[in-house]
């Protein structure tokens, strides 16, 4: 029953409109929301994140019945691209992975050279392939079933495309703004457009373009006074026709002071967060509340960094009988290559005074 279900569900589904795999965690995988993230951290950064959508939908058990994986890898190179470069891999699947959505993409964003430190500017653009397949072997269609007999050897009717396969082509843009609006307060907005070019993702030798999907999202952050404390509230709007999404919530975080190369800084080393979804303004369809919660770190006396999140959605409405809860992971390791590069010049340095003067102490 459970694969008749998954059946029929994925043949509706190629013919109507397709929404986007979507995650919770978005400012620990910002590269998958929009291209001009890409180089956000001057140090190479890996980011690798993990979602497993309705735990109760039938399908297998690792790794889940609607799952993801994402890996971002990317690097600002500020004296020759003046900007960053980024490559992100994703893949999907459904069901019992009869279904399954790859991705690899390749972004490059632009830093506007501007004359302050307190606002930013990023212009990003990205291209992706593209690979869907559903394996048609796997299927169990309605006339295979007999309500006396059970299961029958005979093949269904229904004539299976010779390939399961469409590969295309996809292209994103999108743009970055940052500032500082005060001595402890900071702002954050972006906007994307995925899909630029709407290609063709049907299974069946249709033509059923992919909507574009406009995201935008909002970011304040400011610190409370006398307090070692920073609240962050969020605003994330997803719009693909006839799909609008709306995230709304706060992260609160920890603040630790620390004094590094006599310069004053701030860490935010732990979060704890609270949002809310819903699909639209009315309150009546699938709708959620999100708990977020994360650490950041530094791995021994280096300035290599760690983020660690994980994210719980609990559905509030709608399928919320069904599906159960989703849940999220991510990690992201930023790598100190400025501290390393400094570093060798101070080694190249002294090599070369000590080739000069060999009878100069080390």
């Amino acid at each position: 029953m459970k694969k008749i279900l998954l059946t029929i569900a994925i043949i509706i589904g190629i013919s109507l409109n397709a929404q986007d795999f979507r995650f919770s965690q978005f400012d620990l995988n910002p590269i998958y929301m929009n291209p001009a993230y890409s180089g956000g951290s001057k140090d190479l950064r890996i980011g690798v994140n993990y979602r497993n959508q309705w735990f109760n939908v039938p399908g297998k058990t690792l790794p889940g019945p609607l799952s993801s994986y994402n890996l971002t890898v990317d690097k600002r190179f500020g004296n020759i691209l003046i900007g960053g470069l980024s490559l992100n891999l994703f893949q999907s699947f459904k069901g019992e992975g009869f279904y399954k959505h790859t991705h690899a993409g390749l972004n490059y964003s632009w830093h506007m050279p501007l004359k302050t430190r307190n606002f930013s500017l990023f212009i990003g653009l990205g291209l992706s392939y593209n690979n869907l397949s559903v394996d048609h072997n796997k299927l169990v269609f309605s006339d295979q079933i007999s309500a006396e007999d059970g299961y029958l050897l005979n093949p269904s009717s229904y004539q299976t495309p010779e390939s399961g396969n469409r590969h295309y082509l996809d292209a994103s843009s999108g743009f970055v703004a940052k500032g500082n609006l005060g001595k402890d307060v900071s702002g954050e907005f972006s906007f994307s457009v995925n899909h630029l070019n709407k290609p063709n993702i049907s299974l069946n030798f249709q033509q059923e373009g992919l909507n574009r999907k406009y995201s935008s999202f909002g970011s304040v952050s400011f610190k409370l006074k006398k307090n070692k404390m920073y609240l962050n509230p969020k605003v994330m709007i997803e719009i693909q026709d006839p799909f609008k999404t709306y995230t709304f919530g706060m992260n609160f975080y920890v603040v630790n002071r620390y004094v590094y190369a006599n310069i004053q800084n701030f860490s935010k080393p732990l979060y704890i967060g609270l949002y809310y979804q819903t699909s639209v303004f009315d309150f009546q369809t699938t709708n959620s509340m999100i708990l977020t919660a994360g650490h950041t770190g530094r791995f021994g006396k280096s300035n290599t960094r760690y983020q660690i999140g994980a994210s719980i959605d609990m559905n509030i409405g709608g399928l919320n009988f069904k599906s159960n809860i989703s849940g999220e992971l991510s990690m992201n390791i930023i790598l100190d290559t400025e501290d390393n590069l400094k570093r060798k010049r101070k080694q190249t340095s002294k090599c070369k005074i000590f080739e000069g003067n060999p009878l100069t102490p080390l």
